[in-house]
């Protein structure tokens, strides 16, 4: 299953990654405006997708929202208090899959990004939760793919798992395509 998600979203994924405005960190051009406002973009879209992926999938520890409220917060950011009127559902357990691999599989690309984050010009940023470098991401990841190659699912299943992870990064692209003004 693994490697039908990733083949069947590859061409979507480099689509989205290509306008991902992380793309300034790793050119190290990143203001500390737009940082502020990557975080709270990747704070709306992983709080939304983290919880819906956790109604069908108990198991899910969904932990990327919680490390951006803390970099929010370090910032005098308060992110409870914006409002996102896209909607992102998941209605089953192979929905739940086809999103958590996209979410779990962004580590990947968060290693990269931590390690440009510390040659950014970023006054009063301090060490970063999110964009952290830590294994325990890689190590998250590698477990949700075992755990995934462990599931058996019916071809509906499995068609149902990969619309979503499509859904998932098209969620990411509607997302880093909002301006949100940054509440204080």
């Amino acid at each position: 299953m693994i490697h039908r998600l990733r083949q069947e979203t590859k061409e979507l994924h480099e689509q989205i990654e290509s306008k991902n405005p992380a793309a300034a960190i790793l050119d190290h051009s990143i203001s500390l405006e737009a940082y502020r406002h990557l975080l709270l973009q990747n704070y709306v879209a992983y709080r939304t997708m983290e919880k819906e992926i956790n109604r069908f999938f108990p198991e899910y520890t969904g932990l990327k929202h919680l490390q951006l409220k803390k970099d929010l917060e370090r910032l005098d950011i308060s992110p409870e208090m914006v409002e996102y009127s896209e909607n992102f559902h998941i209605n089953s357990f192979a929905e739940a899959l086809g999103a958590a691999y996209v979410v779990e599989g962004s580590a990947m690309g968060g290693m990269v990004i931590a390690r440009h984050l510390k040659h950014c010009s970023l006054e009063g940023v301090g060490e970063s939760h999110f964009f952290s470098g830590n294994r325990d991401a890689v190590d998250n990841w590698n477990d949700f793919k075992s755990r995934l190659e462990g599931i058996t699912l019916t071809p509906e299943e499995e068609e149902q798992a990969v619309h979503t992870a499509k859904e998932t990064f098209l969620f990411f692209e509607k997302v880093f395509d909002t301006q949100f003004s940054v509440p204080v």
